[in-house]
């Protein structure tokens, strides 16, 4: 089966992504006048990291009177290991607020406690400053955005997998895209948002929605736009089973009263490495111990424990919706393993997410900046909302202002022969191919890292790959899905071997102290003649930061 004729759909809008940033794109797009169109390569909300959140919002100044916007933006920074792009950083910490509103206004409700928001404290954050959906999980959050987009008349198709950018004298025209029946469609639009999210679905363990797999980043960096920090993957240390698909979040859990995380002896994990306080343990310090128990067992994988066996019922209750629904049923150890959970790296944006092709923005996770090196907790959907609203009012904004575009045929053309090429009934299954892709990642570029292991990933990234069957349109999706995983773990490689140093959330075994000296500085990667080209992008902050420490010190 091949590809039908093509269809075109005009736009003033268009938003790739169906998630919490692009539904929150979309909403400010069409709540400007404009004819949005959103898609999505799978469902629209339900099958999203959003959906799949612990829904929890870091907002300065919900709870202590003494936090603000600028200590919200001073611990970002901190926490992002002073590469963040700072003004990017306060548009998120000073917007907020006012999206937590905007929120409450679609019908969303948080936590309460006596009749008032409920306000958490999250490690790395100098004050409590989060909240949460009322079911701890994302649907509270992005079901009413997309009811909100729906009753605004934002146009939406699922389904669709966009292929390629179209770029029409200079500036974006819109895209070429694959419906799973067979169509091939061509979205002419005036401005374009990519709110794609992250690339974490190229590591074996991951808790990311299916389809995470960096297209966002693929299709902007296969357009000749720029990535940045690419080698910045955070991994969330206890998720559940040894695969860890479901996050059971240690901050709220193993700060209780004697919980723990034991080793297949028994014993404490975190005593035997000096951390008395649980909650003082940041993301990164906790996934490279669990990693380093796990890989202790001589050849053999050790399973990590969580013990919840000793939280009293009336605490069980308070924290019945963190708790798996099995430690009901009597079952109270279960086993943890880290899992790739968000990435900081990605396309390369202004302050107003927009990006170096005139009239394309990206928002969310696809796009870098925010997090610099590592990400504090809650920052994640704070960003998606408060940059999905500015991307979504500037990219309306430019589109008014813009004549229609005329996406050149050959390109059309070109793009719909590509695709067609690609279908063969000799190969390997698509799929397959995806999984030894994602298990070279996680044994090879995952927690701890060394440069023999990061090269040898390189080497065979870079080498031949078996030719794939395509034989529908869901084999060629999933072919495509594998060259822009199989692109994007190439520039986590490239830029993990060239960052010489541990900083964030990379770590390097071989270098593993944190070098301001050289390294306060962001790694820039672009399409040169089909290579990849880097530089080096001084971070600029606020203040002097030099020398040599331990990784992940003070955080």
């Amino acid at each position: 089966m091949g590809l039908t004729d093509h269809e075109t759909l005009t736009c003033d809008v268009l938003v790739v992504g169906g998630g919490g940033a692009g539904l929150r794109a979309a909403i400010a797009a069409r709540q400007a006048g404009t004819d949005v169109l959103l898609v999505s390569k799978t469902q629209i909300a339900n099958t999203t990291n959003t959906y799949f959140s612990k829904a929890v919002i870091a907002a300065p100044g919900l709870g202590d009177s003494a936090d603000s916007g600028a200590v919200h933006i001073t611990d970002t920074v901190e926490g992002g290991c002073h590469l963040n792009d700072r003004q990017m950083v306060a548009r998120v910490a000073e917007g907020a607020g006012a999206e937590v509103a905007f929120l409450e206004k679609c019908g969303v409700r948080f936590g309460m406690d006596a009749g008032k928001i409920r306000v958490l404290g999250i490690p790395g954050h100098s004050f409590p400053r989060h909240i949460h959906g009322e079911n701890w999980v994302g649907r509270d959050l992005v079901l009413p955005l997309k009811s909100k987009a729906q009753q605004l008349g934002v146009r939406m198709m699922a389904h669709l997998f966009v292929s390629r950018l179209l770029v029409d004298s200079g500036r974006i025209g819109g895209a070429a895209a694959i419906a799973t029946d067979g169509r091939f469609m061509v979205l002419q639009a005036k401005t374009v948002i990519l709110a794609t999210g992250g690339y974490a679905r190229i590591f074996l363990n991951t808790n990311n929605a299916p389809g995470i797999t960096g297209d966002g980043q693929a299709l902007a960096f296969n357009a000749g736009l720029p990535l940045m920090d690419m080698e910045f993957v955070q991994f969330y240390p206890t998720a559940l089973g040894t695969r860890g698909n479901r996050l059971l979040l240690y901050e709220r859990l193993l700060t209780q009263p004697r919980a723990a995380l034991i080793d297949p002896d028994g014993e404490d994990i975190l005593g035997r490495h000096g951390i008395a306080d649980p909650s003082k343990v940041t993301r990164d310090q906790l996934a490279r111990i669990l990693m380093s128990e796990i890989s202790n067992g001589g050849g053999q994988e050790q399973v990590i424990r969580m013990d919840l066996s000793q939280i009293p019922d009336d605490t069980a209750r308070q924290l019945a919706q963190l708790l798996p629904p099995r430690w009901f049923r009597g079952e109270k150890v279960f086993a943890v393993a880290p899992t790739a959970h968000f990435c900081m790296g990605g396309i390369v944006t202004d302050p107003d997410g927009q990006t170096a092709l005139p009239g394309l923005f990206a928002a969310g996770e696809a796009a870098a900046g925010v997090h610099g090196a590592n990400r504090l907790g809650g920052n994640a959907l704070a960003e998606i909302f408060t940059m999905g609203a500015v991307a979504g009012r500037k990219a309306a904004e430019l589109a008014g202002t813009l004549a229609s575009p005329a996406v050149a045929g050959e390109a059309v053309s070109e793009e719909k022969n590509r695709l067609i090429q690609l279908f063969q009934t000799d190969g390997e299954r698509p799929r397959r191919l995806i999984q030894d892709l994602q298990a070279l990642m996680w044994k090879r570029v995952g927690i701890i890292r060394r440069a023999e292991e990061l090269a040898a990933a390189l080497r065979q990234i870079e080498g031949t790959w078996p030719e794939m069957a395509v034989c529908s349109p869901g084999d060629l999706i999933r072919r495509l899905e594998f060259e822009n995983m199989r692109l994007v773990a190439r520039l986590v490689c490239r830029a993990a071997l060239e960052r010489t140093e541990s900083r964030g959330s990379h770590f390097r075994e071989d270098h593993p102290t944190e070098n301001n000296s050289d390294w306060l500085q962001n790694i820039i990667q672009t399409k040169a003649a089909g290579e990849v080209a880097s530089h080096l992008r001084k971070a600029v902050g606020d203040e002097a930061v030099t020398g040599e420490r331990d990784a992940g010190s003070g955080r």
